[in-house]
């Protein structure tokens, strides 16, 4: 029968001492620390994802304020408009709206035609890269996980 986690702390309790959190640093294969890096390259996406669902959950009347509130506007003025009608469409105005909230916020509707559609492409497809990197990584983690909880459940048996 499988002995219970109580069992199982007993069993690697040496000299008074557990060594629960030993058998626990084995487990993580390796530092626990994310790269910085990598922190800061989350976090900024957090934070541009953060902000884009405030300006989707926002009222449409109030969208244009809130936008240059919140979103980074000393960029390019066609990277912006991009990114707003890429809000408008997440919001769900109307395509014939674009234009009169484009003039709201002081940016000719012309600047976003065509290079929007391949810039929003490309985009779309480095998150779909991304995302699978990250969830063939996860799934590998994950693996190795199980494996090491298998073996360990297997030196109490």
């Amino acid at each position: 029968p499988p002995c219970t986690r109580l069992e199982a702390e007993k069993k690697t309790t040496t000299g008074g001492t557990s060594s629960r959190h030993h058998v626990n640093a084995n487990l993580s294969g390796g530092s626990t620390i994310a790269p910085a890096m990598y922190t800061k390259m989350i976090n900024k996406d957090f934070r541009k994802l953060e902000v884009m669902l405030k300006l989707v959950g926002s009222p449409n009347d109030m969208l244009v304020d809130m936008f240059r509130a919140q979103w980074d506007c000393g960029m390019d003025t066609a990277v912006m408009a991009s990114d707003f009608t890429t809000i408008m469409t997440l919001k769900g105005i109307p395509r014939t709206e674009h234009a009169a909230m484009l003039e709201t916020l002081g940016v000719e509707a012309s600047e976003v035609g065509a290079g929007v559609d391949s810039t929003m492409t490309a985009n779309i497809q480095a998150l779909q890269d991304r995302g699978s990197d990250v969830a063939a990584k996860v799934n590998a983690d994950l693996n190795q996980m199980r494996q090491r909880v298998d073996d360990f459940r297997k030196a109490f048996r």
